[in-house]
């Protein structure tokens, strides 16, 4: 299944991590855990064996310094003639929600403030759109060195595992 990862992330060491800022010049830093990981500073959560959200989680926290390359991601995709941004895949229900961008909102007639999303069958989306990718950005402060665009699908061939 597809991975939808709209956040702020970050790469240490050749590793993609999801971060945040915790105070003033720190950051933590966020993947899966792998043994190897360990050996290079990143630690588990103290709540780690009670908390099932964290116990395949490791942490690290570093000044911006430290950080190799940073940028925010975003997903988007074609679908019926629009760009959609990709806000989140409900595994409960098998469906992906799907909010039109602004030109997309403007070619439906919908207002800019209209907060209407598509619910979207998890196979239809597979079939259906044209194509998804993701947009990276940088984020102030921290070198960018990653492509900016990284199709996950294109013209209609997945380039990526679901």
């Amino acid at each position: 299944m597809l991975k939808i990862k709209n956040n702020d992330y970050a790469f240490l060491k050749g590793i993609e991590c999801r971060f945040w800022q915790v105070e003033e010049n720190l950051y933590r830093l966020q993947t899966s855990f792998k043994e190897g990981l360990l050996g290079i500073g990143f630690k588990r959560y103290e709540n780690s064996k009670t908390n099932e959200f964290l116990s395949d989680k490791v942490f690290i926290t570093l000044s911006a310094e430290q950080i190799q390359s940073a940028f925010r991601r975003e997903n988007y995709c074609n679908y019926q003639a629009g760009k959609y941004y990709l806000e989140n895949i409900i595994l409960e229900k098998n469906e992906i929600i799907l909010s039109p961008e602004l030109e997309t909102k403007k070619k439906l007639g919908l207002h800019l403030y209209d907060d209407r999303r598509i619910h979207l069958p998890y196979d239809s989306f597979v079939n259906e759109v044209t194509d998804v990718w993701e947009e990276r950005t940088p984020i102030e402060g921290f070198k960018f060195d990653v492509e900016p665009i990284v199709y996950l699908k294109k013209d209609g061939v997945w380039l990526v595992e679901l």
